[in-house]
């Protein structure tokens, strides 16, 4: 089982993947999401390196 902060993280990811799908979207909106797109991919990995007051995300 996932921690319940990295399980935010995931859905605010999913969030962003299904907002690029979206193909209405201007350039500066596709821009914006993959800037966010980048943020919250190196915010999920640092979690789980690092998430636990130093200590690396473990699955329960």
């Amino acid at each position: 089982m996932l921690c319940a902060e990295l399980e935010k993280l995931e859905a605010e990811f999913d969030d962003i993947v299904a907002a690029l799908e979206n193909a209405d979207l201007t350039e500066q909106e596709k821009q914006d999401l993959r800037r966010a797109y980048s943020r919250m991919s190196r915010a999920i990995n640092e979690h789980h390196k690092f998430g636990h007051d130093g200590h690396p995300c473990f699955e329960e």
